[in-house]
């Protein structure tokens, strides 16, 4: 995926959002919700796999200017359509191509974090290998609402196998060609999906020293196409 229909910009912060450059829409992450069943008259939308990714950035809580950024890409995903309606979806991050770009320079130091990244400090992608998204409401947002957004998406965000329902504003537009999805910044906070690594919510970091905080939010945009199949 890449970022210009990269999807995510799911920026998947893999980590680490400093507070004070944190995005104002923050998302609150609930219990699993149940996925709506398709029906005789809907009709899939493929996604653009070749054209998507994750993009992701994090950051230290109090060190600022202490950040790295990259990519994951997206290895499948469909959007499900009724008449003129965004009903369902779904798309799978393929958390082993977890990808750093600020470190190109430095090989080994890039290597370095992508195994760290990937290690159980952080995404333990040798257990859990994807993460995903699943639609389960759509809802047009309210009248004179100035946010840009046309829609409010509720979905269940799996993430080292645990399940959390989040919403979050998002631009869902319908055209001859199929379907385009983005959605403004927005963060989560990664400590609900047992991503530990020096967050003073777990007991092992609560007296880490303030420069190596790492912040629980984790910041997201998303941006996808999708075709029909």
């Amino acid at each position: 995926m890449k970022i210009n229909n990269k999807i995510i910009a799911l920026v998947f912060s893999s980590a680490l959002v400093a507070c004070n450059n944190a995005p104002e829409t923050a998302v609150d992450a609930t219990d699993a919700q149940e996925v709506n069943a398709e029906t005789a008259e809907a009709a899939t939308y493929t996604v653009n796999t070749s054209t998507e990714e994750v993009v992701w950035e994090g950051y230290k809580t109090f060190a600022l200017g202490d950040s790295h950024n990259g990519t994951i890409e997206v290895s499948e995903g469909s959007f499900i359509v009724e008449g003129d309606q965004l009903v369902g979806g779904s798309f799978i991050i393929d958390m082993t191509s977890i990808n750093d770009l600020d470190l190109a320079e430095s090989p080994e130091y890039k290597a370095k974090l992508e195994g760290h990244l990937k290690s159980g400090d952080f995404f333990a992608v040798d257990s859990f290998p994807t993460a995903k998204f699943e639609i389960t409401a759509a809802e047009a947002v309210a009248a004179g609402d100035t946010s840009g957004a046309t829609h409010n998406i509720s979905g269940n965000l799996t993430l080292r196998g645990i399940t959390k329902n989040v919403t979050i504003p998002a631009m869902v537009e319908m055209t001859d060609a199929g379907i385009n999805f983005a959605t403004p910044e927005f963060v989560i906070d990664r400590s609900q999906w047992n991503v530990k690594f020096r967050s003073t919510s777990f007991s092992e970091f609560a007296d880490i020293a303030k420069d190596n905080i790492i912040d629980n939010n984790i910041k997201l945009s998303v941006k996808l196409s999708a075709t029909k199949a």
